[in-house]
């Protein structure tokens, strides 16, 4: 979402076919506003926009995160190099800090705005603090990291330095994607095999 309230959203290519790699806007009432289809484009996962209209595009492809321009245009790589299947994205502004979920890697990669890695943590496993296939993720008002796990629907909480704090729970939905932190304090995930969005209270 935006800092107008609008929601935007990568489309990406499916099987079958290619060249419908997109990022698209759209109002409150659900209506399109705007379709962006820039030329670094290739295969946009994850999204995450500025308060300046900036965006960052999480490409699969290309193995990196892409910051562009209100209009599409590239700024800079992100990661490139250094991110295996970078998937979601989380901004904290306020510490000038972008993280990534890389669901080969099993890490979490967290690059300053200006392309810097400045940490990684998490490795593959099932046990708490570990990771195993991490989607989903986002930063809380105190500077928490939230992560959720594909394979084993474990959403948990590391601090902000990637220390592991505790599991909130485990997602019951199947295959848990994007999640999303609401004003009163629930966890929204939306999970794909399920077709649907759970809500855990986050305290």
């Amino acid at each position: 979402m935006d800092s107008n309230g609008q929601f935007v959203l990568t489309l990406i290519n499916d099987f079958f076919t290619t060249g419908n790699q997109a990022i698209q806007v759209y109002s409150r009432e659900g209506k399109l506003t705007k379709t962006l289809k820039p030329d670094c484009l290739r295969d946009p996962f994850g999204v995450a926009v500025l308060q300046d209209g900036r965006m960052v595009v999480a490409d699969i492809t290309q193995k990196s995160c892409l910051l562009l321009q209100p209009d599409g245009s590239l700024i800079r790589d992100i990661g490139k190099g250094q991110l295996l299947y970078p998937q979601f994205i989380a901004v904290n502004e306020s510490r000038d800090l972008l993280f990534v979920t890389d669901w080969e890697a099993h890490r979490v990669f967290v690059f300053d705005l200006e392309g810097k890695l400045k940490f990684s943590f998490g490795k593959l496993g099932q046990d708490e603090g570990q990771l195993y296939h991490p989607t989903g993720i986002t930063v809380d008002p105190a500077g928490n990291i939230i992560v959720v796990n594909r394979d084993n629907g474990r959403l948990q909480v590391f601090g902000p330095d990637g220390t592991y704090l505790r599991t909130v729970a485990t997602v019951k939905g199947g295959f848990p994607h994007g999640i999303a932190l609401t004003p009163d304090n629930h966890i929204a995930v939306a999970c794909f095999y399920g077709q649907c969005v759970e809500l855990y209270r986050y305290e």
